[in-house]
């Protein structure tokens, strides 16, 4: 890929992290945790994380990438895939 100059689709975009698909984002993480009835203490047993790990995920406080999205739908019994359609509907009703 190269720089955003290669690309103008790339000018305008701004920080995700206070974007409101983050905002989406971290819902349907907290959402999916829920579903499954776990506290964030012991999602982040499940996933061998730091106690803090969930809390920060959902506040937006830290990134998730694609990897540990997947790794969070697992240990939550979810459906990966149907949780990112999902989540990408909300992205396009926000535009």
């Amino acid at each position: 890929m190269g720089t955003t100059e290669s690309c103008p689709y790339y000018w305008d975009m701004q920080k995700t992290i206070y974007s409101q698909q983050a905002k989406i984002f971290q819902e349907a993480i907290k959402e999916i945790r829920e579903k499954a009835g776990l506290t964030q203490r012991e999602l982040c047993r499940r996933l061998g994380k730091e106690h803090s790990f969930v809390s920060k995920c959902e506040l937006g406080e830290r990134r998730v990438d694609i990897v540990e999205f997947y790794w969070i739908c697992k240990a939550c019994g979810a459906n990966s895939e149907n949780e990112a359609k999902k989540i990408m509907k909300a992205f396009d009703k926000c535009g």
